[in-house]
């Protein structure tokens, strides 16, 4: 691999079959890499192979997340645990992916071995790295494995797009790989490509299955609520001796509880659209807007209660691409702020700012409120993607599955945190960064 060393010809690689001394080894654990299981499980086996097949001190897997276009690392090999885990948060855009894939570092098809010198290292990138004081060195023998190096295996979808690579970022002996050994690696990196389609499918059909019961489970149980709260009311409506006022009072509240049963149905038929058919006839749309017309229908519902919805704007104007259902997120998170807020009087705060992931700049809105809190435990299950496990909170219904529903159909993305860092009983602030985008 004399060739290989920045600013000299690439070497003509010679096409053969698999390499006999990999073929055994290969054939050994295909079996279990290509078992059909959940995606994460299937990484973590093809990057334990990688490692231990080719002699792979460190390498990373990485993941193309179709929603918001980024390739998302999603297992690694050779890092300490807290180490790994950060890096598991780690995002490559595809402007990152452009300047990697540049022919000057393609060394076969699907196979780059990028060596980019000292005034090329990104900062963000020390964690990837173990010798940070190596990567100002002089590079000497080509065949020499240099800090800053790392060699990326693409491997594609059925339509030939780039769905995922794995990232070698530093062998056992710091030698670079001979020919014979990368032409095994990308051999096993295509495979495992398919490996790895095949666990999204299968991953794809159990998220369809354990929806499909969460929506019933909700659904079954909701309308039993109703159900027994139409049958209260109308039976303290009949109740000897009441007077005509109080009569009717239960009478509309029985007639409130039954219209509830309809807008649920409504409800978990619109979040199995969202689901199924994503966002259409998108375009911009105006946030400002949006969050007043959600917050005043919000305070319409609210009316008997002291409510106040404080949404600060500063004279500015958001646009996000969307379409009629972004007042969906807003509406049913604020609805969520008011009804899980025990004090006499509800303050909501909703206020506006950039954020941004890697090259991707998103407008974040923010909806502070002081009720009762999310537990840590609770807050990657609050928005319901199947949560109808017990214990579940009661806000991790259908509202907040048809926020993360449209949110992911925007490309966007959600979260909740503490209002108050590390104390959840004083509130919440939930997040929801959408991408910017022209008011044309």
């Amino acid at each position: 691999m004399a060739g290989l060393e920045r600013g000299k010809r690439k070497p003509t690689v010679k096409r053969c079959p698999t390499p006999p001394r990999f073929a055994g080894e290969m054939l050994s654990v295909l079996s279990d890499v290509m078992s059909v299981e959940n995606l994460d499980s299937v990484l973590h086996k093809i990057a334990s192979t990688v490692a231990e097949l080719f002699s792979v001190r460190a390498l990373i897997i990485s993941v193309l997340d179709e929603n918001d276009q980024v390739f998302r690392v999603r297992a690694t090999h050779g890092y300490e645990p807290d180490r790994a885990e950060t890096l598991r948060k780690f995002t490559y855009s595809q402007q990152r992916m452009k300047k990697d894939l540049d022919e000057k570092y393609k060394i076969m098809e699907n196979v780059y071995f990028v060596r980019s010198g000292p005034e090329e290292f990104v900062k963000a990138d020390e964690l990837f790295y173990f010798h940070i004081q190596d990567i100002t060195k002089p590079r000497g023998d080509p065949q020499e494995w240099h800090e800053l190096d790392y060699m990326k295996l693409l491997f594609r979808d059925r339509e030939g797009v780039t769905s995922g690579y794995i990232e070698v970022i530093e062998p056992v002996n710091k030698q670079v790989f001979d020919t014979t050994t990368i032409e095994a690696m990308q051999i096993f990196s295509q495979l495992a490509g398919v490996a790895i389609e095949n666990a999204k499918m299968y991953q794809q059909r159990v998220e369809e299955a354990q929806r499909s019961k969460f929506l019933s489970d909700i659904i079954a149980h909701d309308i039993n609520n109703y159900n027994q709260a139409v049958t209260s009311y109308l039976a303290m409506a009949q109740a000897d001796g009441q007077d005509a006022r109080s009569t009717q009072k239960f009478l509309e509240r029985a007639s409130s509880s039954a219209w509830s049963i309809s807008e649920l149905i409504q409800r978990a038929s619109k979040l199995a659209k969202i689901e199924e058919e994503g966002a259409a006839n998108m375009g911009p749309i105006e946030l400002g807007e949006v969050l007043k017309a959600s917050a005043a229908s919000v305070l319409r519902e609210s009316a008997d209660q002291k409510v106040k919805i404080d949404v600060k704007l500063g004279g500015n104007r958001y646009f996000v691409t969307g379409n009629e259902l972004a007042e969906e997120i807003f509406t049913n998170i604020l609805r969520n702020a008011v009804e899980y807020d025990p004090h006499e009087e509800v303050v909501v705060e909703v206020s506006v700012g950039e954020f941004f992931v890697d090259y991707m700049r998103y407008w974040c809105v923010s909806v502070a409120d002081n009720g009762i809190g999310i537990p840590d435990s609770k807050k990657n299950l609050v928005f319901g993607r199947f949560n109808g496990q017990e214990g579940g909170l009661p806000a991790s219904g259908l509202g907040l599955s048809i926020v993360r529903a449209v949110v992911e159909a925007y490309h966007g993305m959600v979260w909740v945190e503490d209002r108050v860092l590390g104390d959840h009983s004083k509130g919440s602030v939930f997040r929801v960064a959408l991408p910017m985008t022209s008011s044309r």
